[in-house]
């Protein structure tokens, strides 16, 4: 066992509790508390938050590989690129994110993970299991919480999805990509969970919010001191030039010229999102490069 795991009573901590429901206002308040909560001032953070649906890759991930960008539009479901690295998930309303701030001496999958799961299982009668792989699981696999990190400047955040009663018939089809045999790239690929799992399997009638408040209150309970600060909406006063971050994470540029180089079919070169190379007619070099109609096999599985 890591020597991180050991816990202590902490002075000092603060909770943010987001009731924003837009995917890019919620990583702009994780990203606005990264680069400026005072760790030695207010302690180490957690920001709690959900949000309607969307599908969000890694920072150095394909989107046309990892999702099925045309069922997301036509279904309204959000796509966003977050900072930190790791593979793509699925937020819904059912799904709880945990984003947990600390220091980089003081950062600690290992013993995030086991807290949480040590909570769940306690109030829930449900066993779950903190792995190797920094994810969280039942006995028999189904994977319900994913994990990434960032590291920067001596400090770090954890963020992770927990999977408590979500449509997983959607997560699966928005995860789905047609391109996914058709691409070769350097990007980062996710490594799809053998059997995806939820709480409320085990759990009949559990709720996010529920999850919410019990975390909220074991979070609470490792500091002598500890505000809660809920976020109502994204505001100038309330985090300075936050309006700045929420326009990058919305943008073009972000969401899909941020992508690797990669090619499609041996026949079309993409690089910064732009076709530069082409003997497709779906798709004219000069161009973004979207996904084509006309370039979707007929008996498409999903």
């Amino acid at each position: 066992m890591s020597k991180c795991l050991t816990n202590i009573t902490k002075n000092v901590g603060t909770i943010y509790i987001s009731s924003c429901k837009k995917i890019y206002e919620n990583l702009a308040v994780e990203e606005w508390l990264f680069r400026n909560h005072d760790l030695d001032k207010f302690g180490e953070l957690a920001l709690f938050w959900s949000n309607s649906p969307a599908v969000v890759i890694g920072r150095h991930q394909n989107p046309f590989l990892e999702a099925d960008i045309q069922y997301i539009d036509k279904n309204g479901i959000d796509f966003a690129r977050r900072h930190s690295g790791g593979g793509t998930v699925y937020h819904g309303n059912g799904n709880l994110n945990v984003s947990l701030l600390t220091t980089q001496k003081n950062h600690c999958r290992p013993r995030n993970l086991q807290w949480i799961a040590g909570v769940i299982n306690q109030n829930f009668g449900v066993n779950l299991i903190a792995t190797k792989r920094d994810d969280i699981i039942f006995p028999d696999e189904r994977k319900v919480s994913g994990t990434a990190a960032r590291i920067a400047r001596g400090r770090a955040y954890h963020h992770l999805t927990l999977l408590v009663d979500e449509d997983l018939d959607v997560l699966r089809r928005s995860l789905n990509s047609p391109f996914k045999n058709r691409i070769k790239t350097n990007a980062t690929q996710s490594v799809p969970a053998k059997h995806v799992g939820q709480l409320s399997q085990d759990a009949p009638g559990i709720t996010v919010d529920e999850v919410k408040e019990l975390l909220i209150n074991s979070f609470q309970k490792q500091f002598k001191k500890c505000q809660i600060i809920t976020v109502e909406e994204i505001s100038e006063s309330a985090f300075p030039d936050i309006q700045k971050t929420q326009k990058e994470l919305l943008s073009w540029e972000w969401r899909f010229a941020k992508s690797p180089k990669f090619i499609l079919d041996d026949n079309v070169q993409v690089e910064n999102g732009i076709i530069k190379v082409s003997s497709n007619p779906n798709y004219q070099i000069g161009s973004q490069f979207y996904p084509s109609s006309n370039d979707f096999p007929t008996n498409q599985q999903h």
